[in-house]
C-alpha cells in the first residue's frame, strides 16, 4: 500500500538543532487559558494540560532516558514502539499524549468562534480550502444528510463507546468522511502493521520539543508503522470505524478533529451522568477552522 507524502510538512514545523532534548510541555494555546466554555471549565482544562499531558510526558521522559527512544520526538515514539512489547510503556504515554494534544487544540470557546450563535463549518464556496472541490460543510452535507443529522450520527458513537479513549472525525485519501473510535491508547497512526495516519497529527505533537532536520528514506517511512496494542471494539461499532455515511473509507485517514472519551475530561464538570451534556456542549467548542484547513489540505 502507498503511503502519503506527510513527512515534510512535519519536518517543517519541527525543526530544532541536532542535540535533542527531553519532551517537555509547551504552554496552553492562548484561547484556553480561562478554559473552553462552555464545554470545558478552566480547571478540567488546566488539568487535562498541566497535569495530564505533562504527566505523560514526564512518563515517557522516564521510560525513553538513555535509550535510543530519547532522540525521537512523540509521533516517531509512537510508530516505532507500537509492535514493541518491551516498549509498550511509551507507547501508550506517546500515543495517549499525542491524542489528548490533537483533542485540545482542536478546541476553541463558543464566544471566540467567528459565529458564536450557531459554530459550525464556514458554507462559503471559496472562504476555505477545498478538497475534491468540496468544503467541509458541503462534505458533511452529502455523507449525513445535514449537520444536524452528523452530529447525531456522531454523539451516538460517543454514548455508545463506554470504554475510555478518542472519538475521531477523519478523511481518507478520496476525500470520504469517517467516524472512528480508539480505544485507551489506541492511535490513528499504525493499523495492520502499515502507517495509516499522517506524522504531523498534530503540526508536530504539541511537546515542547521538535524533530532533527534529517530526511529520512521512503522505505523507512513504509516500514515505520506497526501493530497496535489490541483494541477492543464493540460489534456494534464495527461499521462506524470501517465505513462513512456513503460507504467504506480508505486505509489512510486524516483526523480532522476528536473528543476525549475519558471520564476525567468530563467528570468533573458535568458529573457522572453528564456524558450527553459534555457532548452537546463539544459541537458548540469544535475549532471548526482548524477542521477545515485540515480538510483542504492535499495529501495524497
Amino acid at each position: 500500500m502507498a503511503l502519503p507524502m506527510w513527512t515534510s510538512r512535519a519536518r517543517a514545523v519541527c525543526r530544532v538543532p541536532l542535540r535533542r532534548q527531553l519532551h517537555q510541555l509547551p504552554p496552553l494555546a492562548p484561547a484556553l487559558e480561562e478554559g473552553c466554555a462552555p464545554l470545558l471549565s478552566k480547571r478540567t482544562t488546566q488539568l487535562l494540560w498541566t497535569q495530564w499531558q505533562a504527566g505523560l510526558l514526564q512518563r515517557l521522559n522516564d521510560e525513553v532516558k538513555g535509550t535510543p527512544r530519547a532522540a525521537d520526538s512523540v509521533v516517531d515514539t509512537v510508530i516505532g514502539t507500537a509492535r514493541d512489547r518491551a516498549n509498550v510503556l511509551a507507547f501508550q504515554y506517546a500515543s495517549l499524549a499525542l491524542n489528548n494534544s490533537f483533542f485540545l487544540h482542536g478546541l476553541l470557546p463558543k464566544d471566540r468562534q467567528p459565529n458564536a450563535e450557531y459554530p459550525q463549518p464556514s458554507t462559503h464556496t471559496g472562504a476555505i480550502p477545498t478538497f475534491y472541490g468540496k468544503t467541509l460543510a458541503t462534505a458533511i452535507a452529502d455523507q449525513y444528510g445535514s449537520l444536524p443529522q452528523f452530529k447525531l450520527a456522531f454523539a451516538s458513537a460517543a454514548m455508545g463507546t463506554v470504554d475510555n479513549g478518542f472519538l475521531w472525525l477523519v478523511k481518507d485519501e478520496h476525500g470520504r468522511l469517517g467516524i472512528v473510535p480508539t480505544y485507551g491508547a489506541g492511535t490513528l497512526l499504525v493499523h495492520q502493521r502499515m502507517q495509516t495516519g499522517p506524522r504531523d497529527l498534530v503540526a508536530g505533537v504539541q511537546d515542547g520539543r521538535v524533530s532533527s532536520t534529517a530526511t529520512e528514506p521512503a522505505a523507512d517511512a513504509a516500514q515505520a508503522g506497526a501493530d497496535a496494542p489490541p483494541a477492543r471494539m464493540p460489534s456494534r461499532l464495527d461499521s462506524l470505524a470501517q465505513s462513512s455515511a456513503s460507504g467504506a473509507i480508505g486505509n489512510n485517514v486524516y483526523p480532522l478533529f476528536c473528543v476525549s472519551l475519558f471520564e476525567h475530561a468530563w467528570l468533573g464538570d458535568y458529573g457522572f451522568w453528564g456524558k450527553e451534556r459534555y457532548l452537546t456542549n463539544f459541537f458548540d467548542c469544535i475549532h471548526w477552522e482548524r477542521a477545515e484547513q485540515l480538510w483542504g489540505e492535499d495529501r495524497v
